[in-house]
């Protein structure tokens, strides 16, 4: 072999192992790419768990202050009423709301009937 041919090999072999780098680094550059996606997709996921996270606390917060403040009304309304004055205020609620009456009524009886009937059943 002479030295042209040994320069033109070695240039040849050269240029391969350019070729193999430029795509080692097109596939780590491919396979980093992926990875920063992947964990751009899971940050924004994160940052969506706690952004619902909170927003159900607050209207977890929201529903327990209301039925709280209503438990209070009640129980005011129980201290300074007597039981007289009470079904007075219960008969003027079924005047004013008669149909909305009948159907809890009905409800109720539903569910004691099906209450005694599996009573009935496990006896």
């Amino acid at each position: 072999m002479n030295i042209t041919e040994t320069t033109s090999n070695a240039s040849r072999e050269l240029d391969q192992a350019q070729e193999r780098m430029q795509d080692l680094r097109r596939t780590a550059a491919e396979r980093l790419e992926a990875r920063n996606g992947t964990a751009e997709a899971l940050d924004s996921v994160a940052s969506s768990v706690r952004t619902t996270g909170r927003q159900g606390s607050e209207r977890i917060d929201t529903l327990s202050e209301s039925a709280a403040g209503k438990l209070d009304s009640t129980a005011a309304y129980v201290r300074s009423h007597n039981v007289g004055d009470m079904l007075v205020n219960l008969g003027q609620l079924i005047g004013k709301h008669p149909t909305g009456f009948l159907l809890l009524a009905a409800g109720i009886g539903f569910l004691a009937g099906s209450a005694i009937q599996r009573n009935k059943s496990v006896t």
